[in-house]
């Protein structure tokens, strides 16, 4: 950590994303100290408004967790003086990001011959399913269907070789990720040339992009990865095991010497040899599951977690909230609802802590008067505006 500003301060991006892969991605820009206006439809806003709704909570969760921390304004894009407003905004700003379907920004008069007249050096990412060329651009899907055809759902199966959902959006992230360095690559080219910078991001080559060793395999054999294969369940010395008291711990011991201090420690230090005796992993996993379910996780922790074993729990997320490292770490920080209710959240750039502890997502159009007003419009034009269903005001 160090002192001064945020690295992006200063940096202004406009998002016109949904739901989850670009909200990540803005998320990221805005932690990074990005002042992040996210310009919302005028019906009911980001669809994310409306999922993960919680009793006891007075709006979305998940909309608090991608958007806390960004600005609000609620424009009918589809009224050509909707339009102009967002170019005025695209004017003043650095980056836009949307994750509309190939050929909608054209239809809505801000293709890129608009987007540039109003800023010739402008950053644009966008993120699709497919990305803006090719046979399948036009095809709608989400994360499971990336991951598909990505070839990272051919991996997504258990010991018995049947299919298994996969437990992480990893499409959607992957996409988030790559669109915050798009952004921070597209600021450097505009900052040393001066000239607008593209990013076409397509959510099933991020979610490939993460496959670097099963691509290794491919390359070297000219197969697909085993599946499973060292690193997802075919060792036993690399695996998760259930402990007497239904929870589970991971050994990781890859190395001779974790795993044999690990076998030395739970005083089986003959099974040492057997590491990698192929034929035999069935019968070793079996005894270290056997050893593992004889005491609770806690005895298992307390004996191996710290000492050179590669050893640790298997923790839920509510616990990895409550995790003494993170937190003395500062990677755990606070988010609040609109009702004042605080709660905790992982940190979304845990190395940069000098972002507001506690954070609020803005209600739909929140902003709106504020962010128009720093374009030049007046509060007697925004009232026409607002009574003729240009924008909405907050709500």
């Amino acid at each position: 950590m160090t002192n001064g500003e945020l690295p992006l301060s200063g940096v202004t991006v406009i998002d016109l994303s949904r739901l989850f892969p670009g909200s990540y991605g803005t998320l990221l820009l805005s932690a990074l100290g990005a002042t992040v206006i996210k310009v919302e439809d005028t019906g009911g806003g980001d669809g994310i408004r409306d999922m993960l709704k919680f009793e006891g909570n007075p709006e979305s969760a998940g909309h608090l967790m991608l958007n806390r921390g960004k600005q609000s304004i609620s424009v009918n894009l589809k009224d050509s003086r909707g339009q102009q407003l967002l170019l005025r905004l695209i004017s003043e700003a650095h980056v836009l990001v949307d994750s509309f379907r190939p050929g909608v920004l054209d239809r809505l008069g801000l293709g890129s011959a608009e987007l540039l007249e109003a800023n010739p050096s402008l950053v644009h990412v966008s993120i699709t399913a497919f990305g803006q060329t090719g046979e399948y651009r036009h095809r709608p899907a989400h994360d499971l269907n990336s991951v598909g055809y990505a070839g990272l759902l051919g991996l997504a199966r258990d010991l018995d070789g049947k299919a298994a959902m996969p437990r992480l959006q990893n499409a959607d992230l992957s996409a988030g990720l790559h669109a915050a360095v798009a952004v921070l690559a597209g600021l450097r080219v505009a900052t040393r040339d001066g000239v607008p910078y593209r990013a076409d991001i397509a959510m099933n080559e991020t979610a490939a992009s993460l496959l670097a060793l099963q691509n290794a395999t491919v390359a070297g054999t000219g197969q697909s990865p085993p599946v499973p294969d060292y690193l997802t369940g075919a060792i036993a010395c690399y695996s998760i095991y259930e402990t007497a008291d239904g929870e589970c711990i991971t050994v990781a011991g890859l190395e001779p010497k974790f795993f044999a201090r690990m076998c030395e420690l739970i005083g089986r230090p003959d099974l040492t040899a057997r590491q990698y005796d192929v034929a035999g992993q069935g019968e070793l996993r079996d005894e270290l599951a056997a050893i593992f379910e004889s005491r609770p996780r806690q005895y298992w922790l307390d004996l191996l977690a710290g000492e050179d074993t590669c050893v640790g729990p298997a923790l839920s997320v509510t616990d990895a909230l409550a995790e003494a490292q993170p937190r003395q770490r500062g990677a755990v920080t606070l988010a609040e609802f609109s009702d004042g209710q605080r709660v905790s959240a992982f940190r979304v750039i845990p190395w940069e802590q000098r972002t507001d502890n506690s954070e609020r997502a803005p209600g739909l159009g929140e902003h709106t008067s504020l962010v128009l007003a720093e374009i030049g419009v007046t509060p007697e034009q925004l009232e026409r505006l607002i009574a003729s269903g240009v924008v909405r005001p907050p709500s």
